[in-house]
């Protein structure tokens, strides 16, 4: 089984070691037998979202979030028939708020109707989420300088620290094959419950008699309960 994945604007969109979540993903999904090839493209490339499985974008400066919907906005109908044809997206940090229906005021791709405006100060939280088609909680941290509002497809609630905004108690999207959030340091290395689950839907979409190999990454793991551990006592001692 070949997949193709696109990680784009790896050049800008790369603030807190995002590619990790590249690394990490070509090495669980080599060890389920797939062969994988990365392409990585930006703001001065041409984009052919059909050749991809996956789409692949991660955190970034204010600036840089800017610039790339500057390029991003002249693929708005392929990249919206592409999520709605159930091609699988993954954005974390600042990234999935392209796909709203603007930033600050300006127009955005518009694939969901909420808005995204920048704030004075920075919402810099670790974080502990729930979602409902991951069973362990998600863990990680966030820093960014904006609000989202009126989201209706959120990809987790907040269960201690910050959201996408400083009174939602949620965060991120979830809609058909399309994921985001905040969580940014790489978040799936942190979180090895959401990528074997994430692994498992992205397989059996290229191949629907695909069979997961249960295979234990005992380090993974082991860092996961650790950090979890010690952001519930932060959690419960407040």
């Amino acid at each position: 089984m070949k997949v193709n994945i696109l990680h784009l604007y790896h050049d800008i969109m790369n603030l807190y070691g995002e590619y990790g979540n590249i690394s990490i993903l070509k090495k669980h999904l080599t060890d389920q037998g797939a062969s994988v090839k990365v392409d990585t493209l930006s703001i001065n490339d041409k984009i052919d979202f059909s050749k991809y499985n996956l789409i692949y974008i991660g955190e970034g400066t204010e600036r840089s979030e800017m610039a790339c919907l500057d390029h991003l906005i002249n693929y708005k109908e392929e990249l919206n028939d592409y999520i709605e044809n159930y091609g699988f997206m993954l954005l974390t940090g600042n990234s999935y708020e392209m796909l709203g229906a603007s930033i600050d005021g300006k127009e955005a791709v518009n694939t969901f109707s909420f808005t995204t405006n920048f704030i004075k100060s920075r919402n810099v939280s670790d974080v502990i989420y729930e979602s409902e088609f991951v069973k362990d909680d998600l863990v990680g941290f966030i820093n960014n300088m904006s609000n989202v509002e009126g989201n209706i497809y959120p990809l987790a609630k907040v269960k201690f620290g910050l959201g996408e905004n400083i009174s939602n108690k949620s965060d991120g999207i979830k809609y058909k094959n399309v994921y985001g959030t905040h969580l940014i340091g790489p978040f799936l290395v942190k979180n090895p419950s959401f990528l074997k689950y994430f692994i498992k839907e992205l397989l059996s979409s290229i191949d629907s008699e695909f069979v997961y190999k249960d295979i234990v990454y005992k380090e993974e793991e082991d860092s996961y309960k650790i950090t979890l551990s010690e952001l519930n006592k932060r959690k419960d001692s407040q």
